[in-house]
């Protein structure tokens, strides 16, 4: 490796100029959770300060990557009617609005003239900012940028590896820069490839991965004013590790520790960009950013928009217009029956997963006696919950949030030998599932075990092949419907529960009948339903839990608040705060499966006689509204049957198990009356909310700083996975491989993959998610949610730059808070 660059030394200002910039890129990067806790995540959560489109473009700068559909999209959506002409209309003063600097001068006809123009398949892509190893492989036609890439995931799958790799890291309690020093002060695969003296040249960089980057920076003489820009350029290059790295990073701040590995990161990509830069027949300097960028106050910015992207933002607008126009017409509508007043027989608390929505309106529709809630799926309950024989649990709450208490499971009853039994059973299947592993990856056995014992698993692949295969149940962990061995729960009153005082059990119980606005006219039996998926041979199986339980089963959740409700104590507590649960009331814990719509109660054992024909009916009432539900779904399926959705849970070569959150599109917090009948075809996130109850807006600000938040997450995932599935998404799940069990891998290398996979967002000839950013409708008065507005800063950003629509109902009078912080009615043709 060739000394052609001199080292120039730091200033002092340098240094503190480059850390506050460091502080700043690394707010800009998302987290990406492991697969085990794997949930929805807002691609763009550190950019939500700026507007959508500034945010589109500082990205279009930094990587390969859009925020937009193209323009064939939009055409699409315009000759198949579902943007009229009416919205195309509408569409260019919202965005003035917003942008007039951009917009002001933007006249309907042009849009519609760009909308009737051919595609043009060659479009120029926009010049940006370009790491030394991308610029070197545009210009020589080499593969640099894949080497380095690959050579990071090798490092960073050994340092964070979870237990898949038989053979331990050896620097794995170090930083991740300083294993990453002492390991390519060994390795010669860079030498290898044509960087030789790698190995002398990593091992002399700063042990300071800050200082280093410093270094490294004035060797390349890259300016202060386009040091942003750059570094971004560098971090979002190996953007699945700067993600997942950021997730252990604020994981580390939570706990008080601190956590210098995404600069330590940053500083990696950088040395192998100087690296090639030194390298022998690389021409000095390069071109790594746009001739004619942009300085402003000593700091690169990027272009204004092209015309073309301009035209694409006005008919995204457009079709959030005709949405949010086709939402609002339905609520406007009443329910065409009248309420029965006759005391019910379920009240049944679902989570606001666009899933249960249709689950709950045909439930409704299948008995009268029926009233359904929407609710956070983990009920209130922010608990670690610890199975029997663990000594650690998941945290079951959203990932906003963190544990308040633990519970352990246990078996219930005063039969020790049982507890004993179970853990001593669990304890020899974990460590035979390791043996067997070790066995299978061992060095010395890995060709003999497929020769020797690869054709027993002749049965089993024939089993799964024929779809006999039982889907891997979430019971293993959670307990769902007890255990054969004994009757497993949570256990309330157990001496190692922490924050769990009596006290605190009856806060949380109140907690969640406020909430949720259920503290009169309570039914014989409340049922709080969880959610979960049921599926085989899919490691991001937890994108199709319940988001708001961390990723995991509801079910845990669910059974804490009906073990706290049916306690006698806690109601009791309950009725000394002015809440009286009638005696015959039973709170029960239920399931539901949301890949087969099937639901069933968790602790069938712990019914009461009294309720027997109560369940009896119920049960019956579930298995209707669940025939319903596939009915609706399997229309999604090309040659759908209901059947194949309980097919497709057990089939281990299935690809698209269920459609989960795709088509999400909306979140109404209103009450139940507002939205009953109306079929909002499962796109709809629906959260029960009654302002008249509310008088603190303690419970609508929970739900705007909260749930509002999640969804939020959850919408923009989607829409990042579909508007650019290469930069945003995980690839095709046919060639997934785990890593480290932390991630997957497209192929067998690479970044690690971040979003959604591309089944979960088309079916092979068409999307199934039509990219809209969330509509989030209230029915509460402006000044309510203005309050809360103004009292939240991420809440204002997301409201008031374009992440999401707001519309709040006051009557069937509606109004749009616009990017100018103030209200608009909004008039609905």
């Amino acid at each position: 490796m060739s000394e052609t660059l001199t080292i120039t030394p730091a200033t002092a200002k340098a240094e503190t100029t480059l850390l506050e910039l460091l502080t700043e890129i690394e707010d800009t990067v998302p987290p990406l959770w492991p697969l085990a806790d794997y949930v929805a995540v807002n691609p763009f959560v550190g950019l939500t300060g700026q507007t959508f489109l500034e945010a589109r473009q500082l990205l279009s700068q930094v990587r390969d990557c859009d925020l937009l559909m193209p323009r064939e999209h939009f055409q699409s959506q315009w000759h198949q009617g579902h943007i009229t002409l009416a919205d195309v209309r509408d569409a260019p003063a919202r965005c003035i609005a917003e942008h007039p600097e951009y917009f002001a001068g933007l006249e309907l006809h042009e849009v519609l003239e760009w909308l009737n123009q051919p595609t043009d398949d060659h479009q120029s892509t926009e010049p940006r900012f370009r790491t030394v190893s991308e610029t070197v492989d545009l210009r020589q036609h080499t593969t640099w940028t894949s080497h380095i890439i690959n050579d990071i995931s090798r490092h960073c799958s050994a340092h964070f590896d979870e237990g898949q790799a038989p053979w331990a890291n050896p620097w794995k309690g170090e930083s991740l820069y300083e294993g990453w020093r002492n390991a390519s002060r060994l390795g010669r695969r860079m030498d290898m490839l044509g960087l030789t003296g790698f190995r002398s040249f990593a091992a002399r960089l700063p042990a300071r991965p800050q200082a280093a980057i410093l270094q490294m920076l004035n060797t390349l003489e890259i300016p202060q004013s386009c040091w942003k820009l750059f570094l971004l350029c560098e971090l979002f290059s190996i953007a699945g590790w700067a993600s997942f790295v950021k997730y252990r990073v604020r994981e580390d701040a939570a706990a008080g520790i601190g956590n210098d590995d995404l600069i330590g990161l940053l500083a990696m990509r950088l040395a192998y960009d100087i690296a090639i830069a030194q390298a022998p027949g690389i021409p000095w300097p390069l071109p790594l950013w746009p001739a004619d960028i942009l300085i402003a106050d000593g700091e690169a910015v990027p272009p204004t928009p092209a015309a073309e992207v301009l035209n694409r933002y006005v008919m995204q607008v457009a079709g959030e217009l005709a949405y949010q126009r086709q939402v609002c017409r339905k609520l406007t509508l009443r329910p065409a029956t009248a309420t029965n007043s006759r005391r019910k027989t379920l009240q049944m608390v679902f989570c606001i997963d666009v899933r249960s929505e249709v689950f709950r309106r045909h439930l409704e529709s299948v008995s009268d006696g029926v009233e359904t809630f929407g609710f956070a799926g983990f009920f209130g309950m922010p608990v670690e919950y610890v199975p029997l024989g663990e000594t650690a649990g998941t945290a079951q709450c959203p990932v906003l949030l963190q544990p308040s208490f633990c519970v352990h499971e246990a078996v219930l009853g005063d039969d020790a030998h049982a507890q004993s039994r179970v853990c001593r059973d669990r304890r020899a299947v974990r460590q035979g599932r390791k043996l067997w592993k070790s066995f299978q990856t061992s060095a010395a056995s890995c060709f003999s075990f497929v020769e020797a014992i690869g054709l027993t698993y002749f049965a089993k692949l024939l089993a799964d092949s024929l779809r006999l295969t039982r889907p891997v149940a979430a019971a293993d962990h959670d307990g769902l419907q007890g255990d054969s061995r004994g009757n497993l729960g949570p256990d309330l009153h157990a001496p190692e529960n922490t924050g769990l005082s009596p006290e605190r059990q009856v806060e949380l119980a109140e907690g969640t009948l406020r909430n949720l606005g259920l503290t009169t006219g309570f039914a014989r039996v409340v049922a709080l339903c969880g959610h979960a998926a049921d599926v085989v041979n899919n490691p991001l199986k937890a994108s199709l839990d319940c988001g708001a339980c961390g990723g995991h089963s509801g079910a845990p959740n669910a059974r804490i608040a009906a073990a706290l409700l049916n306690d006698p104590q806690v109601r009791a507590g309950l009725s000394r705060r002015g809440i009286e649960i009638p005696a015959d009331t039973w709170f029960a814990a239920a399931l539901h499966n949301t890949t087969t719509d099937e639901i069933v109660f968790c602790d069938p054992q712990m019914i009461p006689a009294s309720h027997a024909d109560d369940f009896a009916q119920i049960n019956s009432w579930l298995q209707a509204a669940g025939k319903l539900t596939r009915v609706e779904r399997s229309h999604r399926f090309a040659n759908g049957r209901p059947e194949d959705l309980l097919r497709r849970s057990r089939d281990w070569s299935e690809v698209r198990p269920e459609w989960g959150l795709a088509g999400n599109a909306a979140f109404i917090i209103a009450p139940r009356t507002r939205t009953l009948g109306l079929d909002f075809g499962g796109r709809t996130f629906l959260h029960s909310y009654d302002h008249q109850r509310d008088p603190e807006l303690k419970v609508l600000e929970l739900i705007m700083t909260a749930p509002l938040v999640v969804t939020n997450w959850i919408n923009l995932q989607y829409y990042a996975s579909t508007v650019d599935p290469l930069a945003f998404g995980s690839g095709s799940k046919v060639i997934h491989n785990v890593v480290g069990q932390i991630g997957v891998f497209q192929g067998n290398g690479g970044d690690l993959m971040t979003g959604l996979p591309w089944q979960s967002v088309h079916d092979g000839k068409q999307f199934q998610h039509e990219p809209l950013r969330l509509l989030v409708a209230i029915e509460a008065p402006r000044a309510a949610a203005e309050k809360i507005i103004l009292r939240h800063q991420l809440v204002r950003d997301l409201v008031s730059n374009g992440w999401l629509s707001l519309i709040v109902m006051e009557g069937d009078r509606f109004y749009r808070w616009s990017s100018n912080a103030a209200w608009e009615h909004e008039v609905v043709a």
